[in-house]
């Protein structure tokens, strides 16, 4: 079985997403889709808190295969009380997303910590956009510092980080301190990283002072968004890749089954 940690639907500057274009790419190619609104965090759409929300809900119940998260509008609400009433009214939102790049708010602001003390306190992980590591809103560097704010709130580092390989390095080092120091639970999605740079980020991980934590790596590849990322041959031929290249580089079924699947299964309490 196979787990996308990391897709979208809804209408935003990147496109007008359905429930339905998504399903359709990705087509038998994975078994569940972590997925979140991307109409709740786009100044083009500006749908509000709830609305976005409620949205995300309906297309889960209407498809077992979508498993939502919550949109945070952190920089526009003053608390915390809409996400709350939905994480307790809705079981199935079995998360919540922040995306500081898009939002201008930069990740380390006193603004999250309302909804990261809402995270922990109702045991949800926490997916934030992460950008270039000089980016100042959504650098690894500042994700790391609030996480180390709210150890106990598992924050996954989506994309790693953008741009070059420079960037994903000094995001992977960030990853291995906050493991061997124990300052923070860090996970990371595979979206928009090159083949190469997935190795990079398993050797890294299989080998830190505390031993293996490739148990923090989740199969991800932020569908929709990006024009490649709307084809559905390319899903299919990217999934195949990383198959391959694990198999290649660990001769490691187990290894793959989990990056796959177990891991954001176990991460996000999933009972498939």
């Amino acid at each position: 079985m196979i787990i996308d940690a990391h897709t979208h639907v809804g209408k935003a500057f990147w496109g007008d997403f359905s429930p339905e274009m998504l399903l359709n790419i990705v087509d038998n190619n994975a078994d569940f889709l972590i997925c979140s609104n991307l109409a709740g965090i786009d100044w083009y759409t500006q749908k509000n808190e709830l609305d976005a929300n409620l949205e995300m809900l309906e297309a889960s119940k209407k498809y077992s295969k979508i498993k939502p998260l919550l949109i945070c509008q952190v920089e526009r609400t003053s608390s915390c009380e809409i996400v709350e009433k939905l994480i307790k009214e809705n079981p199935e939102f079995i998360g919540l997303k922040f995306h500081p790049e898009f939002t201008k708010l930069p990740a380390n602001s006193d603004k999250y910590d309302k909804y990261l003390e809402l995270a922990r306190k109702y045991n949800k992980p926490c997916l934030f956009h992460s950008d270039n590591i000089n980016s100042k809103y959504a650098s690894p560097k500042l994700i790391y510092e609030k996480a180390q704010q709210f150890p106990n709130v598992p924050i996954i580092l989506g994309h790693l980080s953008m741009g070059d390989i420079n960037s994903k390095s000094e995001a992977i080092k960030l990853m291995v301190d906050s493991i061997e120091n124990n300052k923070a639970k860090l996970y990371v999605d595979t979206s928009w990283l090159e083949l190469d740079e997935i190795i990079l980020l398993i050797d890294s991980l299989k080998n830190t002072s505390r031993g293996d934590f490739t148990n923090r790596i989740l199969w991800a590849t932020d569908t929709p968004v990006g024009e490649i990322n709307q084809n559905k041959n390319y899903y299919q031929d990217r999934l195949s890749n990383f198959k391959q290249i694990i198999l290649n580089n660990y001769n490691d079924k187990n290894l793959l089954e989990n990056i796959l699947f177990n891991n954001a299964k176990k991460l996000f309490k999933l009972k498939v």
